[in-house]
């Protein structure tokens, strides 16, 4: 680290921190195990024990310092230091904007009005501490645009897990174009091109690229879809059980998650050890068997969550968890989202009373949910609260009729989530006016008051999703007047949202407030 005078003084204080606790951590400190076991995503879910033995580096210590002040990574926290000293107005909002739409002109027009933005073309701005060359990679007009006004297109981005180069996960034209611009080829980039040549030569000087990490902490055989490339890779030492450090998954689960079967297939003939939500997505019943025979715990799986090694929770969420659009499935739902009836089967004959219930529950199954909680009456008061949790997550997915039936059977309505969120939340969220209505008829006193982790309630939380939610089949208005119609308390000043017809009902609730109901 470069120490000098010039620096900031709040980076100076950072990197002295992350030095230190580096320095009490390998003296074996308590206080110092118990920050990284804390803070630190290779250890945070595991026991403080495994924490303690942890071969600390000095990049590893730095993130748990940008942890501790707020930053996801240490760029982050060094990018924030690196604005406080200087003086940017409006400008770096918009050039944030326009690298985002990919305006060339635009850009090109504020990049040369004010060139002071020239000191951070390269830093962190972006998502998951991209650079705007990697945002804009396939796009070489704005790519040339920034490289006018000085991009480095090397420049990687900073990630806490590991930083991608501008060659990672791009098209094979925007790759060429890019390389004759002058990016550099890496392993990663060569690995999922099919660049054997370029391997043979790379591997000649340096051996260690078979499993360097990079972006997410991934290796080229997460990368490399080309059978002939897995072999090459293989036949020199490359892990077939790597695991990023991103999404704690291996290649066969990246490739799933991308929905590259045939590479999947490709690594499960060369070894790859089958997870239980792998076999079932493969459709490979006899998978399935083996996936269960190794690990009979398998049968209680759910995506990113602890209990099941070979998913296990992650800092950035189980690769499956982007794959199914979910976090929390099991096998069971896994096999009906991918319409494997006759594994669906294997499965329930596989499963105690209490996973029996819970697919059902999620298959919506009212007659054999009904059969199961009729032979064990306390099943459902008996149930994990992460079972119990499966309530929000049909919330969250909109299926009212699962919703409906596991409220017949007495499952918890106000049971929330990490972020204190209830069923009545998830669905509001999403505009579920069905799942809303589902809810409301089932409660006698629904949690119209509750506050979720970010200080909303069901009815703010609909407002709030009607401008982030990522689906498209809400209805907010009918979910906003069944909120409103139960007794939530509405507030003018939300007044006006921007929507008619969410105004309209908001308006006739506003007019019945005492005084101006702020």
């Amino acid at each position: 680290m470069n120490r000098n005078s010039t620096e900031s003084p709040q980076r100076l204080d950072a990197v002295r921190d992350a030095d230190e606790l580096l320095r009490a951590f390998k003296s074996d400190e308590p206080i110092a195990i118990d920050r990284v076991h804390q803070h630190l995503p290779q250890v945070k879910y595991g026991a403080r024990d495994e924490a303690a033995t942890f071969p600390l580096s000095l990049p590893e210590a730095q993130t748990v310092i940008a942890r501790e002040n707020g930053a996801q990574s240490w760029g982050e926290l060094r990018l924030r230091f690196k604005l406080e000293d200087l003086d940017f107005g409006d400008e770096l909002e918009q050039f944030k904007q326009l690298v985002y739409a990919k305006d060339a002109p635009k850009l090109d027009e504020l990049l040369t009005a004010h060139p002071n933005l020239k000191s951070t073309i390269d830093d962190p701005h972006f998502y998951f501490g991209s650079t705007a060359l990697i945002i804009a990679k396939e796009n070489m007009d704005v790519v040339d645009i920034l490289l006018k006004h000085g991009a480095d297109i090397n420049a990687k981005s900073q990630w806490w897990a590991g930083d991608f180069h501008i060659l990672e996960a791009t098209s094979a034209a925007a790759a060429e174009q890019l390389i004759e611009r002058g990016a550099e080829i890496t392993v990663h980039a060569a690995a999922e091109q099919g660049w054997l040549d370029w391997l043979n030569e790379a591997f000649q000087r340096d051996s260690s690229i078979i499993n360097r990490r990079g972006g997410d902490g991934k290796t080229a055989l997460h990368y490399a879809t080309d059978p002939a490339v897995m072999d090459w890779l293989l036949e020199r030492g490359a892990d077939l059980e790597a695991r990023d450090l991103d999404h704690a998954s291996t290649p066969l689960q990246w490739h799933l998650g991308a929905r590259n079967y045939e590479a999947a297939r490709e690594l499960v003939k060369r070894g790859a050890q089958v997870d239980i939500f792998a076999a079932v997505i493969l459709g490979d019943i006899d998978l399935v068997d083996q996936a269960l025979a190794a690990h009979p715990e398998a049968i209680r799986a759910r995506v990113n969550q602890a209990g099941y090694a070979l998913t296990p929770p992650a800092d950035g969420s189980h690769q499956y968890v982007y794959t199914f659009n979910a976090a929390g499935l099991s096998p069971h739902q896994t096999a009906m989202e991918y319409g494997r009836a006759e594994i669906f089967t294997k499965l329930i004959d596989s499963s105690p009373p209490d996973v029996q219930l819970l697919a059902y529950c999620a298959q919506g199954n009212r007659e054999a949910a009904g059969q199961i909680a009729e032979a064990n009456p306390e099943i459902v008061a008996e149930l994990a609260d992460r079972d119990r949790r499966q309530l929000i997550h049909a919330a969250w997915t909109g299926k009212a009729d699962v919703v409906a039936l596991m409220a017949s059977l007495g499952f918890d309505l106000h049971i929330v989530d990490d972020d204190a969120m209830t069923p009545l939340h998830a669905a509001a969220f999403h505009g579920f006016a069905d799942v809303i209505r589902a809810l409301l008829d089932a409660d006698e006193a629904p949690p119209l008051d509750w506050l979720n982790g970010y200080g909303g309630t069901p009815l703010a939380t609909c407002l709030y999703g009607r401008q982030h939610s990522w689906r498209s089949d809400g209805d907010f208005p009918a979910s906003v007047k069944l909120l409103v119609n139960a007794g939530s308390a509405v507030k003018a000043g939300w007044l006006p949202t921007g929507d008619k017809a969410l105004d309209e009902v908001l308006r006739l609730a506003a007019e019945e407030l005492p005084g101006d109901g702020d």
